[in-house]
């Protein structure tokens, strides 16, 4: 008798920890089973092996002015979203200081890649104005992409977003011939060749 009442105690404990096994795989795929957002940034994450423009990371991250967040951002542990703080990090892309912009403009064209949904709507306004305040910079960037996806990707998020902050945003005409005015002006000792590439820059832009 006593055989038996262990032997259905032993069956019901069975039965809870199948019930027990069932159950936690579910919660684990539901809790863990996401992607990492840079998996298609190609990066090792070893400051010597990963490079941004023509320079080891170890360059910009060892810079004691780098800013947190753009660390942060090649780390992984930033993504960035719909806050304050992503426009923040993606405006320091025309920052004066030579030796970090192009980390910062790797932090803007990487968020042009992996934007969708809210996020279109940040990387726009910091990309035209880099583009305006350092032209002839913008063109050699453009320039290093043989398959022109980099400058098709900057001037439709531009075309997308980059109006945002203009109150007459309707009227695309004006703020394409102030784009091309800015440009210029800023282009030292440009030629007619550059000019042209800017008009036509300015109209993939804005060309309603």
């Amino acid at each position: 008798m006593v055989r038996i009442i262990l032997f259905f105690l032993l069956m019901i404990m069975l039965s809870c920890k199948e019930k027990e096994t069932n159950i936690l795989p579910q919660k684990d795929t539901i809790k863990y089973n996401s992607t990492n957002w840079q998996d298609d940034l190609e990066l090792t994450h070893s400051i010597d092996l990963d490079s941004v423009w023509n320079k080891p990371v170890r360059f910009y991250v060892t810079n004691k002015k780098l800013d947190s967040t753009a660390l942060k951002f090649y780390l992984g542990a930033y993504r960035p979203k719909d806050e304050p703080e992503t426009a923040r990090l993606l405006n320091l892309v025309t920052a004066k200081n030579d030796s970090l912009r192009p980390f910062y403009r790797w932090i803007l064209n990487n968020t042009i890649l992996i934007q969708d949904g809210a996020l279109a709507e940040y990387t726009g306004v910091p990309a035209r104005k880099y583009a305006e305040k350092f032209p002839k910079e913008f063109f050699d960037y453009m320039d290093f992409d043989k398959s022109g996806k980099k400058y098709f990707d900057w001037y439709n998020s531009i075309s997308y977003s980059g109006l945002y902050d203009f109150e007459n945003y309707n009227d695309q005409k004006t703020i394409r011939e102030n784009l091309i005015t800015t440009m210029m002006h800023n282009c030292n000792d440009c030629d007619a060749k550059y000019e042209k590439r800017i008009r036509k820059f300015a109209e993939d832009c804005f060309s309603k």
